[in-house]
């Protein structure tokens, strides 16, 4: 089969069949179309021209490229898994992916903001303005829920229990879960659903259209990605934040926060979506003043 359509077909199948989400499918895409790219200029062009020391080549011209060892480590999953694909169809030699060796990738330091950090954050923004109370509840939402930028992009006026203080957010793969308002989110998410039809107010043909999103920009619609990490951003330099914060830095400290307060990690996994437990584990190796906190009171001889 030829390449341009075998990718057709696997991008079919990471949507109807995986439940991918459109930002994942889309760098599944860039890196099987970077190897796609690297085949034609040595003229492989089917499936059945691909082998063990085709993909060798491209790995060395991807290493002289200097990307860090995690997009080097996310090109070789995505890669991989083309191949499996592939091999399962029996379009491509058998066992070529189960021969290749994964690189093992660096503990990543996350950055993630202490609890004073938080508390100054999420009191910045000015809200006698309809914005600010829009950006407070955002923040508010980040903290109290530990979801992820999609996840608060995406939510809905009809995933909001706020009776029962509950949003249903659709995470990876299209898998939904519940996660929880705490009543400081609840009172600004509240003050902002009161304010949120002035921003609902983007013309159409003769009326007025109604967006279902829960965070809307000035032209009534769903804010972005972008929009929100740039809501952050102006956030956390007003509140004298000088590391470079992201959504999932609050994300990030939500998990360890929970930790630090004794959550446990099965409990922490469910609230963030996690398939496994050993992408939630990471947080155990960041709670280090947790750690030797409970290692000076528990060990025998620390004193």
């Amino acid at each position: 089969m030829l390449l341009d359509g075998s990718i057709e077909l696997y991008l079919k199948y990471l949507k109807y069949e995986k439940n991918l989400s459109p930002n994942s499918i889309r760098a599944y895409q860039r890196d099987i179309e970077d190897f796609l790219k690297y085949l034609r200029n040595t003229k492989n062009k089917k499936t059945t021209d691909i082998n063990l020391t085709v993909f060798r080549g491209y790995m060395k011209s991807i290493d002289q490229k200097k990307y860090s060892s995690r997009t080097i480590i996310r090109k070789y999953s995505s890669i991989i898994n083309f191949f499996r694909f592939n091999e399962d169809r029996g379009d491509m030699e058998p066992d070529i992916a189960q021969s290749i060796i994964v690189p093992k990738n660096r503990i990543r330091l996350y950055v993630f903001l202490t609890k004073d950090e938080i508390s100054r954050l999420l009191e910045t923004p000015d809200t006698e303005d309809d914005y600010g109370i829009r950006d407070r509840a955002i923040l508010e939402i980040l903290y109290s829920t530990g979801a992820r930028v999609s996840e608060v992009k995406n939510m809905e006026i009809e995933d909001i229990n706020l009776k029962a203080g509950e949003i249903k957010v659709t995470g990876k793969g299209r898998k939904q879960r519940i996660v929880f308002i705490n009543n400081t989110a609840l009172y600004w998410l509240d003050k902002y659903l009161k304010v949120r039809n002035r921003l609902n107010h983007m013309k159409g043909e003769g009326s007025y259209i109604r967006d279902s999103h829960l965070f809307l920009n000035k032209y009534g619609k769903g804010l972005s990605d972008r929009s929100i990490r740039v809501i952050l951003k102006k956030y956390c330099a007003r509140a004298g934040i000088n590391r470079k914060a992201s959504p999932h830095s609050i994300r990030h400290s939500f998990a360890s926060h929970l930790l630090s307060e004794g959550a446990g990690i099965r409990e922490i996994q469910e609230l963030l979506g996690h398939e496994n437990i050993s992408t939630t584990q990471i947080y155990s190796h960041l709670n280090i003043k947790k750690l030797k906190e409970d290692y000076g009171k528990f060990h025998p001889r620390a004193g």
